[in-house]
């Protein structure tokens, strides 16, 4: 952008006067407009308001400079304009005075000194275009600052009608949830009559035609009780995940680890047996305050994981601990397993899942172990290496000033 040329209003009755002034002045590049009295100033005045500087003489007829001067500041729209009185009246505090009070920022003595008035008209110049690029910073941050407030006042009524739009899904979606939960909950709920009734019935045909089987017929009837017995599982799995899904109240109690793992491993007793497998346990924190048919599940989960998954070149060893970390209260389970690799630990918690398919398995006991695991507020990883082993880690919020999850005995 082009900068404005700077604008000086000279005031004199005498025309050499203005003349000289402007001959000593016009090398610096401003514009002049001469006014021949105090009344032709205030008329130019009027009509143009734009003046950087007014040089003006004391000593005029009719109205002089200091009346003038009073004239001028009178109106608000010239106040912003400097004006340097020319005398040739010796400086005394009384005159001095009155062109300050009037409104005059400076004098200038005649004979004019050319260098002394160039620097005095150079200063407040000066002054006017640091005033001027102050004022013109201060528009543009004020512009800014609306513009930003426009910005986050329009950005802020996005976020709430998104956030609304949210609320409003998330109410749609969890009632799609609980309708889901309740198809699943009531479809396995009535498809077990159903299937007994066809284990019932195929065990009669069994029974009756025994005698008459040729071949592989009675493989084909075990095929048939096998798949059954699959199909029962996974309904009464859909059931289980149903129950987790939905379930809000626990029923929390003092859980013993060294009392519900003896459990577990008396229902697993014959997978042990076969496996030859060697159990060690270390409780440091031998109780929690929790459902026990939730910490049985975990247990019963990842321990049958752990010896299901052996790797057939060693003999299975499977840790299993409890300690404390921060404030959490952590059991871990580990073993010398086949492992898992990276792309396969991503998918270790998905539903209906199965990363050996040489295992039999359903693929959700680790889904429901996640899913009560968070329901009560805490977490699982896992730590893994093909050929090496698994470790499971169950993190549960243990806050000890509050203990309002976890206790110890």
């Amino acid at each position: 952008m082009k900068e404005k040329k700077i604008k000086i209003l000279l005031v004199d009755d005498r025309e050499d006067n203005l003349l000289s002034i402007e001959t000593i002045l016009e090398q610096e590049g401003y514009a002049f407009v001469q006014a021949t009295s105090g009344r032709n100033a205030l008329k130019i005045l009027l009509k143009e308001q734009d003046f950087n500087l007014i040089l003006m003489d004391v000593q005029m007829p009719d109205l002089n400079g200091y009346e003038t001067a009073t004239l001028i500041y009178d109106r608000e729209k010239l106040r912003h304009i400097p004006i340097i009185f020319i005398t040739a009246q010796n400086y005394n505090e009384e005159s001095a005075y009155k062109g300050y009070k009037s409104g005059g920022v400076d004098y200038i003595y005649k004979p004019i000194n050319k260098y002394l008035l160039k620097a005095k008209v150079a200063v407040f110049i000066e002054l006017y275009k640091k005033t001027h690029l102050l004022q013109e910073q201060e528009q543009s941050l004020r512009l800014l600052n609306n513009s930003l407030e426009e910005k986050v006042k329009k950005r802020t009524e996005e976020l709430f009608k998104r956030n609304e739009e949210l609320k409003m899904k998330n109410i749609e979606l969890e009632k799609i949830n609980n309708d889901l939960d309740d198809f699943v909950y009531t479809a396995s709920h009535d498809l077990r009559a159903p299937i007994s009734n066809l284990e019932r019935l195929i065990d009669m045909a069994i029974e009756r035609l025994k005698d008459k089987f040729e071949n592989d017929d009675d493989r084909i009837f075990t095929m048939i009780n096998l798949s059954i017995s699959k199909f029962n599982k996974t309904i009464m799995d859909l059931t289980e995940i149903s129950k987790v899904q939905k379930e809000t109240d626990f029923v929390n109690e003092q859980v013993d680890f060294s009392e519900v793992m003896n459990d577990v491993k008396e229902d697993i007793h014959s997978l042990i047996e076969d496996a030859k497998a060697t159990i060690e346990e270390t409780y440091d924190v031998p109780h929690v305050v929790f459902t026990k048919k939730h910490i049985r599940s975990i247990l019963y989960n990842l321990l049958t994981n752990a010896i299901k998954y052996r790797d057939p070149s060693r003999p299975v060893r499977v840790s299993i601990s409890t300690y404390e970390e921060d404030d959490f209260l952590i059991f871990s389970v580990s073993d010398n397993g086949l492992g898992l690799d990276a792309k396969q630990r991503g998918k270790l918690f998905a539903m209906f899942k199965r990363l050996h398919t040489h295992v039999e398995g359903s693929g959700i006991g680790l889904y429901i172990v996640k899913r009560i695991i968070e329901n009560n507020g805490g977490k699982i990883i896992v730590e893994s290496k093909p050929g090496k082993g698994t470790t499971f880690k169950v993190y549960l919020p243990h806050e000890k000033e509050k203990k309002e999850n976890l206790v110890l005995a």
